[in-house]
């Protein structure tokens, strides 16, 4: 147990890329949020700002410094004399930062200010350039661990980087199982309501997906599939929600496929809860991933999910149980779509309860947890595990 008698807490500093509205954003939120201030001081130095575009600033607690940089690119000089003003004001006793280009500064700078470095990988990336592995493998060992949020992570990652199994910690990411149990007490007496607002009815069933609108995410294969069910179950309706550089793409496949009834994209939203309180499944067709908490959150809704085989997703996805795996292309991911829409009441029900039984183990007060541990650790370590 950390002895905080005199009073002195843990600094730490977390870096990130950007804190725009995003799965390791959110993550950085619950930490701020969750993390023990008994113990912890923390800040936050997010490395660049993208005005207009949704954030989480407003929800970090008061308490927690934010220190906004404007770094244009990696030898942006002026950015990198406003960090180390930073860094020499905090004093960090451990800085935490996630993704490529915040975990190379941290690592980079750690010579100079001797705070100990948790880096973090999310995802299986097998496009990365060799100058991003080479830069990952090289300054490894100036990390004291990499937290990987799957097993496949770190498989993928020891594969195609040659990075030691050793050198990381798996922690999987959680989800608000408290709050989203208040949002299903809240928003079930409201589902017709809020399915009129997209112009759907009561009897409707829904496909949710949560992402941004990326390659990684595969949607124009997730339309195309659901395009093809439409004919024999005109009231499968896909809600997808999010934003990115595919949105008009997407647009104008919905139009090209007419199917602008039953393909909805709502946009960059912060009440997903609300959306999905209301709908019957959720489904991802991700060509990777790490761990997903957006499906995890459809699991702790209750709803089944459909997905590629992806990491992550393969830990905590029973096949028949759960939900269903999806082929690869839209002929087999429609053929799971319709096996699910033709499930039974008796047995819809068994995977749903089997969901919510599912997501469980993925609280956010085990993920706090385990960080809180994780922290506790590096500070008292040696400089290398």
């Amino acid at each position: 147990m950390y002895s905080n008698e005199n009073k002195t807490r843990i600094k730490v500093a977390i870096i990130t890329n950007d804190f725009m509205v995003g799965g390791v954003q959110k993550l950085i939120l619950d930490q701020v949020t969750l993390l023990d201030r008994n113990i912890f001081s923390l800040s936050i130095i997010s490395l660049s700002q993208f005005p207009g575009k949704g954030d989480f600033y407003d929800l970090v607690p008061t308490d927690v410094p934010i220190y906004k940089l404007h770094f244009r690119r990696f030898f942006d000089v002026r950015a990198w004399v406003a960090l180390i003003r930073v860094l020499r004001q905090i004093q960090p006793d451990i800085v935490k930062a996630s993704l490529f280009f915040s975990n190379i500064i941290a690592l980079v700078l750690k010579p100079f200010f001797g705070y100990k470095v948790i880096t973090a990988e999310h995802n299986t990336d097998i496009a990365r350039p060799y100058h991003v592995r080479f830069l990952n493998k090289l300054l490894s060992p100036l990390a004291y661990t990499i937290v990987a949020d799957s097993q496949g992570v770190v498989e993928h990652i020891t594969r195609t980087e040659g990075i030691a199994k050793e050198k990381f910690t798996v922690i999987y990411n959680g989800v608000e199982l408290g709050e989203i149990g208040k949002a299903q007490t809240l928003y079930s007496t409201q589902k017709n309501d809020i399915r009129q607002e997209i112009r759907l009815v009561s009897n409707d069933k829904i496909f949710l997906n949560v992402a941004r609108l990326s390659t990684q995410k595969n949607h124009t294969l997730m339309i195309d599939a659901f395009a093809r069910i439409i004919p024999n179950y005109p009231d499968a309706k896909l809600v997808i929600i999010g934003d990115g550089p595919l949105r008009e793409k997407l647009e104008e496949q919905i139009k090209n496929l007419h199917v602008e009834k039953n393909v909805i994209l709502l946009g960059e939203r912060k009440d997903i809860y609300r959306f999905y309180a209301v709908s019957d499944f959720f489904l991802l067709t991700s060509v990777r991933e790490g761990f997903c908490i957006a499906a995890m959150n459809g699991l702790a809704f209750g709803l089944p999910l459909l997905s590629t085989r992806v990491s992550g997703v393969s830990e905590y996805l029973k096949d028949g149980q759960n939900g269903l795996f999806l082929g690869n292309d839209s002929v087999a991911m429609a053929s799971k779509l319709e096996v699910i829409l033709s499930l039974d009441t008796t047995t819809l029900e068994k995977y749903k309860h089997t969901a919510v039984e599912s997501a469980q183990l993925f609280g956010t007060d085990t993920y706090i947890n385990k960080y809180n541990d994780l922290f506790l650790r590096t500070y008292r370590g040696k400089d290398s595990l």
